[in-house]
């Protein structure tokens, strides 16, 4: 049951995630619908948040043409509130076009949203998971190559700009697309190319950014400096700019493109452990070791993970981004390395 007066984003996002493990979620996404035509929704502009999440809790309940129908609702609210999410809910309308027998609207809503894939993060992973699940895997390889040599140009030409959001942003696109293609072609069983090459130094550079201090902890968990001990990090120990990036920026969004490619190879209950520069000094002390040596950095996040001050991941994308910065995930991290 919903909550009662108006529905906020995050209503939506407490609504949405336990529904689609509920015994009857036919219930809950015709509530939401209810709701949205009932104008109990706290801000317009998640008319169509609401309408894709009861498209996709209809789809689990297995009415594809009832989860057809709302997607299609949802699109058009997107399109009228300038969702800058709008291809996600395309796609998935295409998907289910696709297993409705409606293949031809299916690729030709796909085409569209082809140009994207070197726009835009997330377009890698919804376009081609569609494609794929329609059994046109060879086609999102074909789209991911292409696309692929697009956002490396681009990224080569803000090479002058590489700490500049421009080319961040550049250079995410590129990994991501990369680690897809990657992956479809492992599983496509296609011989190892320049690219998949590519694809493999640009991980191992990830997991170098992102230091040698990860650890099991009921799943995944990865040590995170927040902004403040990350300066006080580097200020007493500047070698360890090595391990964690020059800067703030880079190691979080080091970690956010980790915990993403973790997430999608399967990996549940990820989570991050805030650390402390005068907590990891004492550790050392006790312990008669340097903080600049990995070995002691993985004890301290050993202890963490004992007594652990744990930020779970993902947030919703609407709630505070586990970064710190204050700023909604949505508009934080999760754009920086959305896969």
């Amino acid at each position: 049951m919903l909550p009662t007066g108006l529905l906020t984003t995050d209503d939506l996002d407490e609504v949405g995630r336990p529904a689609f493990y509920a015994d009857q979620p036919l219930g809950i996404a015709a509530e939401l619908v209810d709701a949205v035509e009932r104008g109990l929704l706290a801000d317009k502009a998640d008319t169509g948040y609401a309408l894709i999440l009861a498209a996709e809790i209809t789809d689990r309940g297995g009415d594809l043409q009832a989860a057809e129908v709302l997607a299609e609702r949802a699109v058009e609210a997107y399109r009228v509130h300038g969702d800058p999410d709008y291809g996600y809910p395309r796609a998935f309308r295409a998907g289910l076009l696709m297993r409705l027998g409606r293949e031809d609207e299916a690729m030709a809503e796909l085409t569209a949203l082809r140009p994207l894939l070197s726009q835009d993060v997330a377009a890698a992973s919804y376009v081609s998971h569609v494609l794929q699940e329609g059994g046109r895997a060879e086609i999102a390889e074909q789209w991911l190559t292409a696309a692929l040599g697009t956002a490396l140009q681009h990224r080569q030409a803000l090479e002058s700009l590489s700490g500049a959001p421009a080319y961040r942003e550049a250079a995410t696109v590129a990994f991501t697309l990369a680690q897809h293609r990657h992956r479809l072609r492992r599983d496509l069983d296609l011989p190892h190319d320049e690219q998949d090459d590519l694809a493999d130094r640009l991980l191992d550079a990830l997991h170098d950014a992102g230091g040698d201090d990860e650890q099991n902890y009921e799943g995944t968990a990865l040590l995170f400096w927040p902004r403040t001990e990350f300066d006080r990090l580097l200020l007493r120990w500047p070698v360890l700019a090595e391990a964690y990036g020059q800067n703030w920026d880079t190691h979080r969004i080091a970690l956010q493109k980790a915990l993403v490619l973790w997430s999608e190879s399967g990996h549940t209950r990820l989570a991050l452990l805030a650390g402390s520069a005068d907590e990891l000094a004492h550790h050392a002390t006790c312990g008669g070791g340097d903080p600049t040596d990995p070995e002691v950095r993985q004890g301290y996040a050993q202890h963490l993970g004992e007594h652990p001050r744990e930020i779970l991941w993902p947030p919703g994308r609407n709630q505070a981004c586990w970064c710190g910065s204050g700023l909604k995930y949505k508009k934080c991290c999760l754009p920086r390395a959305r896969i």
